[in-house]
């Protein structure tokens, strides 16, 4: 269960509630005169269906909002009135004697709620399971080995990936190094002079002796049960046998040492009532989320298609457009057709909300909820969208986005780059000889190859850039608000730490390259323009000897 602290950092996010609590507190008024307006139109023209839709909308929102900033009391007396008038509504003839009860009704209740105060609360801080994680933990490895031309070696590998390295070649100066400097990880080598299992007896004595935490890596010549075993009780947490695949060891060293930067959950909450909207918006953004609030419903489409939410929090009663038919609309389209939307309604009717949910929503919360339940509830629902989405649009093999993916991030940033007049740079990436690898290794060796380039690419580019595999050996890099010299000067110093690393194939090991081209978006350019260019300087640097970048720019095309 989510507790509420109160902490330093919640004091903005209580200043914003209280704020639109009070903002709400002052409209009060004119919503109890709307409530009015509305009931004398329909004692005036008593034949008038749309003056009846007109109260049952305002008593809806009223019955929403109401409970959210705390006035419970009048939010329930507000579906009451509004239950009774969609009975009156269903009934066969709506005429002045059947309505006049509601009517008495309605006016005692605007005259009750002139004059009711109730007390409030607001949470004093919201939990945050989607704010982004703290960024950059320390990516220094200990290599413990007391080979010096080995230990210098594996260096060199795990440095081409970006990590920071120190060899120690003798096992006695370990403890220092990390009383100096705690390390992300050690990896060790298991035998030393001292004995065949002396890198295991070490590291449980550190263990024990070091009241912080690292990860530990072995590496041996040995394979047996023994001393595996030895390592498992050391406390380590991965093994690996030598010759060592270079891929395995760092994409395991990825898994216990990287924090990835979560990015927060996209939400996008349409309701035509702005301060209940900026009420719930502001709870999610204290959650840590990235909210949008769309109140005009005819920009829907553009919204959807610019902000690309991962969750539509939406009410059912909205005019000119309810949320049964707007659900419908967004689920023709196949590009929103996994998005979760989530009705938030005061509607209580069972009947009605099943209905909404048959429309082609994923779940009903009834308003006022409590923040803790809202967050815990849009939260899980994000959660399960990325992991379909990351099934759907990655590569299985490396982890990278697919083909179609690739071309979807592209046609995207595309029209943000037009938008904000930046320049975008498409690189496609191509393994030399690629084939020859395959024929001379197997195909399990290429994709250690394949796998290896992935990695160096997303260890040595920028977070912003997008990268794919576009297909068998070749990849395509998307990089944002980058001009293509300065693409080809980074890919040009990936390709130099690519042709260092080595690959294993059975009794020896190899290195490869990858040939790469680069092409900028041109002014009336579009998607199959930039891969087209791309790919002709790809070829170039393929009919240049390899293992170089070319820019479409010196092609003489555009």
């Amino acid at each position: 269960m989510h507790q509420w602290n109160d902490t330093p950092g919640d004091a903005g996010l209580d200043a914003t509630l209280r704020a639109l609590e009070e903002a709400y507190v002052a409209g009060l008024p004119g919503r109890l005169n709307a409530i009015e307006s509305s009931l004398q139109r329909c004692l005036d023209e008593p034949g008038s269906v749309a003056h009846f839709d007109a109260l049952v909308l305002h008593l809806h929102s009223l019955a929403g909002s109401a409970g959210t900033f705390g006035f419970t009391d009048l939010g329930m007396r507000a579906t009451e009135l509004e239950l009774r008038m969609n009975a009156f509504l269903k009934a066969a003839a709506h005429d002045a004697g059947a309505f006049a009860p509601i009517a008495d009704a309605v006016g005692s209740f605007l005259h009750w709620a002139a004059s009711a105060t109730q007390a409030k609360a607001i949470p004093s801080a919201i939990p945050a399971p989607c704010a982004p994680a703290a960024a950059g933990a320390p990516r220094l490895i200990y290599l413990v080995h007391d080979d010096t031309l080995v230990a210098r070696d594996i260096a060199g590998q795990l440095e081409n990936f970006g990590y920071e390295v120190e060899v120690i070649t003798a096992l006695a100066h370990l403890q220092e190094y990390i009383d100096r400097r705690l390390p992300s990880a050690v990896v060790m080598d298991l035998g030393f002079p001292a004995g065949i299992l002396a890198g295991a007896a070490e590291v449980a004595r550190i263990r024990q002796a070091n009241a912080h935490g690292f990860a530990v890596i072995f590496i041996s010549t040995r394979s047996n049960f023994e001393a595996r075993l030895a390592t498992v009780r050391a406390g380590a947490d991965a093994y690996f046998s030598k010759p060592l695949d270079m891929v395995a060891l760092i994409d395991r060293l990825d898994a216990l040492t990287v924090q990835e930067e979560k990015q927060p959950c996209r939400v996008l909450i349409v309701d035509d009532d702005l301060q209940t909207a900026e009420h719930y918006a502001a709870v999610l953004r204290g959650a840590g989320m990235d909210v949008r609030v769309l109140e005009q419903i005819p920009s829907m489409l553009q919204t959807l298609g610019e902000y690309r939410p991962e969750l539509i929090l939406m009410d059912v009663y909205m005019p000119g457009c309810n949320g049964v038919d707007l659900a419908r609309l967004i689920r023709q389209d196949n590009m929103y057709l996994d998005v979760p939307i989530v009705f938030l309604s005061s509607e209580s009717d069972v009947e009605k909300q099943l209905d909404a949910i048959e429309s082609g929503a994923d779940d009903f919360l009834t308003k006022p909820i409590q923040p803790a339940h809202l967050v815990s509830a849009l939260n899980s629902r994000v959660l399960r969208y990325r992991a379909l989405r990351s099934l759907i649009m990655r590569d299985s093999l490396t982890g990278l986005f697919n083909h179609s993916a690739l071309k979807e991030h592209l046609a995207r940033e595309i029209a943000r780059a037009r938008r904000s007049r930046a320049p975008l740079t498409l690189a496609m990436v191509d393994i030399d000889h690629f084939k020859r690898i395959n024929d001379s290794h197997g195909h399990p060796v290429g994709d250690q190859v394949i796998r290896a380039l992935a990695r160096l690419l997303q260890q040595r580019l920028r977070r912003g850039d997008i990268i794919g595999r576009y297909g068998g050996e070749e990849f395509a890099i998307i990089m944002p608000g980058t001009p293509p010299d300065a693409a080809a000067q980074v890919l040009d110093q990936v390709r130099a730490s690519f042709s260092t690393i080595r690959h294993y194939a059975e009794a020896h090991d190899f290195t490869a390259t990858f040939s790469a081209g680069v092409a900028e978006l041109a002014t009336d350019g579009d998607a199959d323009t930039l891969f087209r260019l791309a790919d002709q300087a790809l070829y170039q640097a393929k009919h240049d000897g390899r293992n170089c970048i070319r820019n479409a720019s010196s092609l003489g095309e555009n």
